[in-house]
């Protein structure tokens, strides 16, 4: 009876472990069968590794690359276009633009100066105007070629990555130009509000915003153009962050362009990571759209050929032409802080 509990015993417990294991037994490795009995496993030969498998094992490109991100580009939309329809492609390359200086100081031949009545002589003005200069002197591009054996075993993707990239870094160069340009882009505006480096505060917001107003700028098409850092830094002052309260609302304007944040007193607020760098800072930008104009006569093309004499290439080029230029400097403020 005994010898059959422990049998049934021992069956039971065979049931739970693996029918061979590895052991190690007086110094050698052995297999363990289900009856418990060893066997030796001889010494020497090889595992099959990772380095011998190697002929085998493939390398997978996955057809999903990771793609680096651009920062916005929000500069070209928020200029003065009323002039890019006549600058179109076969009529030159300059628009000239009339100035008109507004009418002011009427005279008084009236109380107060004791000639009412009295056929005192009239006194003429003679307007002198200026004339502007809207020139087309930009031309953006971007091009690459490969040989035509290369380009027959790329993957497919690849070549639109490419040229998608070429409209992307085309745009993002005139929005960093018109940022930094110090004749004709932002860091040409003259007044100058802030510190370089430093938060903006509320009332260098409202200095801003005095500015545009005592030059009788049109409140429509105000704009606000920041940097990252100095967006986290608006979102210190209490009226910013009040004005951001009408989104949460549903009151916020779904057709503003990419990276708008929201009002702030009388401006749209953009952001940017493509602003002019100040001496430790960036040079922000605040104004109203007729400060500067802004003209494209030629729109992204894209053209490809093929180049035999150079070793037979597939070749791409995008390009665009256009200009911009300051028609009201007092319309237009660079705001530096962060």
């Amino acid at each position: 009876m005994k010898k059959f509990l422990l049998g049934l015993i021992a069956t039971i417990l065979s049931l739970f472990r693996p029918s061979h294991q590895t052991v190690l037994y007086r110094g050698r490795k052995c297999l363990r069968l289900s009856n418990g009995r060893l066997f030796p496993i001889p010494a020497g030969g090889a595992d099959m590794t990772t380095t011998t498998m190697a002929t085998w094992t493939p390398a997978v490109w996955s057809s999903k690359p990771t793609v680096t991100y651009r920062s916005n580009v929000v500069n070209v939309p928020l200029l003065d276009h009323r002039w890019e329809p006549e600058v179109g492609v076969g009529r030159g390359n300059i628009v000239n633009i009339p100035g008109f200086t507004q009418n002011n100081a009427a005279r008084n031949r009236g109380a107060g100066t004791g000639t009412f009545g009295t056929g005192a002589a009239v006194t003429f003005d003679a307007a002198t105007e200026v004339q502007l200069q809207l020139t087309v002197n930009r031309f953006y591009y971007k091009a690459f070629r490969r040989p035509v054996e290369a380009a027959a075993q790329a993957m497919s993707e690849y070549l639109t990555l490419l040229l998608k990239g070429h409209g992307e870094a085309i745009a993002l160069q005139v929005d960093a130009d018109i940022g930094a340009d110090n004749t004709n882009g932002f860091d040409a505006f003259t007044t100058t509000v802030g510190t370089d480096n430093v938060d903006l505060t509320e009332d260098d917001l409202l200095t801003v915003d005095t500015n545009l107003n005592n030059q009788n700028a049109p409140v429509q098409g105000r704009y606000g153009v920041v940097s990252p850092a100095t967006k986290n830094g608006l979102m210190k002052v209490e009226a910013f962050r009040n004005s951001l309260y009408q989104g949460a609302m549903g009151n916020l304007d779904g057709s503003k362009g990419a990276g708008y944040i929201g009002p702030l007193l009388t401006f749209d607020i953009y952001m940017s990571n493509n602003l002019e760098a100040g001496t430790a800072g960036k040079k922000n930008a605040f104004f109203q759209k007729e400060a500067i104009a802004y003209a494209e006569q030629v729109s992204l093309q894209a053209i490809h050929s093929q180049n035999i004499e150079d070793g037979v290439f597939d070749q791409y080029i995008s390009y665009q032409t256009c200009g911009f230029l300051i028609i009201k400097n007092a319309f237009g403020n660079e705001v530096d802080s962060k």
